[in-house]
């Protein structure tokens, strides 16, 4: 066999590419006699040197074009060339340009003549005094993927004399979906990739190059060093590099564009006009460096989101957010959007160069809005909130009727102590803070309606956990009739066949027959302080005398039972099943939306509707708050679902089970209305009975009302995969409870999953809408 020195070749063949970073070209004219010299010596010494020799083709074209109006044949071209030359040699005219990192030399025109070629057809998209005005001007880029093709396109348009660029970053394959370069620049640092095919372009544009990037103590050089940057066109991934180099623009009055690779958006900011103006338009606040600086990529998801616009950016890439560091390693970015970018700043900076009325702000130039039919335009905010508005169908107050007759002996209530009552039961939780409940005084009794508008949707089959949220209305009311000294009676569903009137109440002084039990009165205390906790914490073990409490409040409800998971396997277990419901929940549609309605964005919305879920109640962090508000739009979640994606959407569910000390599961025997509502009382109780022990009670009951769906609805209103997927769950879940789904008649009624902890103190509590709203005396 015969033995090749190859490998060790391509060894020391790699070595020397490796090391070689060059990417000024050198240039001889040999017009002067020294650079004569230079030029035979490289040609005789470096077999390497390929000739690219085309100077009589640049000096027809260049006359050509100093003739615009003659129709030049290839006789008088040829003339005209001879007498520019004057009687120079081809050889020695111009200059030979070397590039050592490719081994050519190439014949061209000289500067001036190169340049007035060049940039011919820029005529007269750009002036001849505007181009005589930009190549004195000086161009900074930070940040080389978006950032590579604004250099390259300020290049090609000569729209400035100096571009400065910066990056510390080296060329990876993965790059190179968007960064136009050949694979033999991989491991190349891209300003050194950068600079090389500007100098291949235009030898005589001068290019300084920040291979460490641009940092605290490199940023005066950059900005400063050789003259003042007339503008920076930001570009890199760094949060902290993103608001240094903001603030020292600011500082020294020079404007800052940004291409955001997302919908066309060109961000800019006018510094050189407006000294004072906030960093990022304010959208980050009084964010410093030092806050951000060294983040993953996770967790600058909410700054970028903050940066972009939670309510502008596109379906794609709010999709893609979601999966970033679980099937996608960061955020993505197209060719086409890195390229339509890189020209949309360039275009942007050269017109704020030439003293175009280019203002402060955002601007768009959305190609899948522009071009055939795009996606729907972003949604004004409150959006979801009007549309709620607009389903929910307002109860008749003249069909609230109470059934006939009454019970001699019941008081009459006062206002005073009628409107206590009332508030007492308007305490009580429902699922989504939905508050659907109506109340009728009527001669001496009280009713209590299901406003079925309120509670029903697919996460709540037939609205059972509405009549549930009733049912611990009706708890409350009877504690706070206790504590006023009266005795009650209530009667769950009274009117055959009428699912409105849940239950009415009548009240004495004097103990009745059929009057509610005391024994649960030492719970009134808790009433006003029973709130949700979802604030996330570490897990601690539950104590035999709380779990014994909790499971006798439940069981003083005739059928109510708990179920408890504490054992770390079964945590685990329950917090896969429940964040696995909440990605179905949110990769639904309808579920998706009626989560959507349910959630109040501001405070100010918070105060307006009353009801629904305050985003500060989800105690979310930065991060997670940040993926909510992507989710809010259906179509990214639509894209996640088919790509196969959404296992972030699981994860807030398994990080609040992480701290949790239980699950607890309240069931009925049955899932009828009655049911519902005594199961009701049970939560209501177990609950209060948490919160004078201080624990905090966190409701998860996604999982049941979705099995609920499926079970007895056989899975109406739910596409065949969210069924297929909701069987698979279920399989899982009763080999850790103990409940029946025999058919639809002989099926437990699951009224609440939910979870125990040792946690802080709240962030903000849910609000309740005011009592004229609830309650209608007659």
């Amino acid at each position: 066999m015969t033995t090749t020195r190859w490998p060790q070749i391509l060894v020391e063949r790699r070595q020397s590419q490796a090391s070689s970073t060059e990417w000024r070209p050198r240039l001889f004219r040999p017009a002067s006699g020294a650079d004569a010299e230079a030029l035979e010596r490289l040609l005789r010494d470096d077999a390497r040197v390929q000739v690219f020799d085309t100077i009589d083709r640049q000096l027809a074209d260049l006359v050509k074009t100093r003739h615009p109006r003659q129709k030049l044949d290839e006789l008088r071209v040829a003339r005209l060339v001879e007498e520019h030359l004057g009687g120079a040699a081809r050889e020695a005219y111009g200059v030979w340009v070397h590039y050592p990192w490719s081994h050519r030399l190439v014949h061209l025109l000289d500067e001036a003549e190169f340049v007035e070629l060049r940039t011919n057809r820029n005529k007269y998209k750009i002036s001849g005094e505007e181009q005589a005005a930009l190549a004195g001007r000086r161009i900074g880029v930070v940040g080389l993927s978006v950032g590579q093709s604004v250099a390259l396109t300020v290049a090609l348009e000569r729209s400035a004399g100096e571009l400065r660029i910066a990056d510390f970053d080296h060329l990876d394959l993965s790059n190179m979906n968007r960064i136009r370069t050949g694979a033999h620049n991989l491991d190349l640092p891209k300003v050194v990739a950068t600079a090389r095919e500007i100098a291949e372009l235009d030898p005589f544009l001068q290019v300084t190059c920040f291979s460490k990037g641009v940092t605290a103590d490199n940023m005066a050089d950059f900005l400063l060093e050789g003259g003042k940057l007339d503008i920076v066109i930001e570009e890199c991934d760094s949060l902290d590099i993103k608001l240094l180099v903001r603030r020292a623009a600011r500082a020294h009055r020079i404007p800052v564009v940004m291409d955001t690779s997302d919908r066309g958006l060109i961000d800019v900011e006018r510094f050189d006009l407006e000294p004072d103006r906030p960093i990022l338009h304010g959208l980050v606040g009084d964010l410093t460096p030092e806050q951000v600086r060294g983040l993953s990529t996770e967790d600058k998801v909410p700054y970028v989101m903050q940066i972009i616009g939670h309510d502008t950016v596109s379906p794609r890439f709010a999709a893609t957010l979601v999966e970033v560091e679980q099937t996608v390693s960061t955020w993505s970015q197209l060719g086409s959007a890195v390229v339509h970018g890189g020209a949309a700043a360039a275009d942007t900076a050269r017109r704020i160069l030439a003293g175009e009325p280019v203002p402060s702000g955002r601007y768009y130039v959305d190609l899948e809005q522009i071009i055939g039919a795009g996606q729907p335009g972003p949604k004004a905010a409150g959006g979801e909130r009007g549309q709620r508005e607009q389903r929910v169908t307002r109860l008749d107050p003249a069909s609230l009727a109470l059934p006939a007759g009454g019970a001699a002996g019941a008081v009459e209530l006062d206002r005073g102590r009628l409107s206590r009552l009332v508030e007492a039961g308007i305490a009580a939780p429902s699922g989504g803070n939905c508050q659907p409940w109506f109340w009728v005084h009527e001669g001496r009794r009280l009713g209590l309606f299901h406003d079925r508008a309120r509670s029903e949707s697919l996460a709540d089959f037939q609205g059972a956990g509405g009549v549930a949220a009733l049912g611990a209305a009706a708890e409350n009311v009877v504690l706070a009739a206790h504590y006023e000294g009266l005795h009650v009676r209530v009667s769950p569903f009274p009117r055959e066949g009428d699912e409105a009137l849940a239950a009415t109440f009548e009240f004495f002084d004097a103990p009745v027959s059929g009057a509610e039990g005391h024994a649960a009165d030492g719970l009134w205390d808790a009433v006003g302080l029973r709130h949700t906790n979802r604030r996330r914490c570490a897990r601690a073990k539950l104590a035999e005398e709380h779990a014994a409490a909790l499971d006798a409040a439940v069981r003083s409800v005739p059928g109510a039972r708990l179920a408890l998971l504490e054992a770390p396997a079964q945590l685990d277990e329950i917090a896969a099943l429940i964040g696995a419901g909440d990605r179905i929940r949110l990769l639904t549609k309808g579920t998706h939306a009626d989560m959507m309605k349910e959630m109040r964005w501001t405070e100010e919305e918070a105060r307006a509707s009353r009801d629904g879920l305050f985003v500060r109640t989800m105690e979310l962090s930065p991060t997670d708050l940040a993926g909510l508000q992507i989710c809010r739009d259906f179509r990214a979640m639509e894209l996640v679902r088919r790509w196969g994606g959404g296992r972030r959407l699981e994860e807030s569910a398994e990080k609040a089970i992480a701290g949790a000390m239980a699950v607890g599961l309240i069931t009925m025997p049955r899932a009828g209305l009655t049911d519902y509502f005594q199961g009701g009382r049970a939560l209501q109780r177990a609950w209060l009975t948490a919160t004078q022990r201080g624990i905090a009670v966190y409701p998860m009951a996604t999982l049941p009302y979705m099995f609920a769906r499926l079970i007895r609805g056989g899975g109406e209103g739910m596409d065949p995969e969210t069924v297929e997927a909701a069987r698979r769950l279920r399989e899982r879940y009763v080999r850790l409870f103990d409940v029946t789904d025999i058919d639809v008649t002989d099926t437990t009624g699951e009224i609440l999953l939910f979870r125990l902890a040792l946690a802080g103190e709240v962030s903000a509590r849910s609000l309740r809408r005011p009592l004229e709203d609830v309650l209608l005396v007659r």
